[in-house]
């Protein structure tokens, strides 16, 4: 008997642990970020005290970063071509660029719950991470509840598998993720659950990649565009 195993074609995401160079650069940006105090939370699903804007300076970041990580999205999934928003057709030669990027500062019991970002890619870097996921589940408010159930301190994906099933990826965050960094498509779901008995608070990055729209505005009647 000869048989073929075949697999469905499905996006995945990278994980890359960031060197003390850019995390420092990124500390910096925050900082100066907290000076300057443009609110976010208007624009987020989450339910946290603080988020912020931050600026790239010099496309630094992005250039360092991000470039790199598309180039190795793009030849490891999908066939090399990029997720898309709304359905929207585009070639692979519209650049892109780093339109939103923000820190979040996350207390105890505060959450983001299950969503999705606009864009085309998005990351998220953990800079802080004042608790032990593992510890989290050993909280006497646990008690009697089924381990894989305790979601205390959890950053998750959500995604269907090929029969329609809702499957999760958790990380159990502890300081061991720090300077770690997820890029994924941006319409992969994800959510921050809760931790408790800290007073320190969860401190991380988020970032969403967009195609430019100054380039489609300018090339919108050529052919290939949708």
């Amino acid at each position: 008997m000869q048989f073929i195993n075949r697999h469905f074609q499905t996006n995945g995401f990278i994980e890359v642990k960031l060197d003390q160079v850019t995390l420092d650069y990124l500390w910096n940006i925050i900082k100066k970020g907290l000076k300057q105090k443009v609110s976010h939370k208007s624009n987020l699903a989450g339910n946290i005290s603080k988020s912020y804007l931050l600026v790239d300076e010099n496309n630094s970041f992005y250039k360092k970063i991000c470039e790199p990580l598309i180039n190795i999205y793009r030849q490891n999934n999908n066939n090399g071509f990029d997720p898309t928003i709304t359905n929207t057709v585009m070639p692979n030669n519209v650049p892109l660029i780093l339109n939103d990027l923000w820190v979040n500062y996350q207390y105890q019991s505060e959450f983001n719950p299950y969503h999705d970002h606009g864009g085309v890619y998005s990351f998220a870097i953990w800079m802080k991470i004042p608790y032990d996921s593992a510890e989290q589940t050993l909280l006497p408010q646990f008690k009697g509840i089924e381990v894989s159930q305790r979601k205390a301190g959890k950053f998750e994906f959500e995604f269907l598998d090929t029969l329609g099933e809702i499957k999760v990826l958790s990380y159990d965050l502890s300081p061991n993720y720090e300077g770690s960094m997820v890029f994924f498509p941006s319409k992969l779901r994800h959510c921050v659950y809760p931790f408790y008995g800290s007073d320190e608070p969860r401190v991380s990055i988020a970032g969403n990649i967009w195609f430019n729209p100054a380039f489609i505005a300018a090339n919108s009647t050529k052919k290939g565009f949708a």
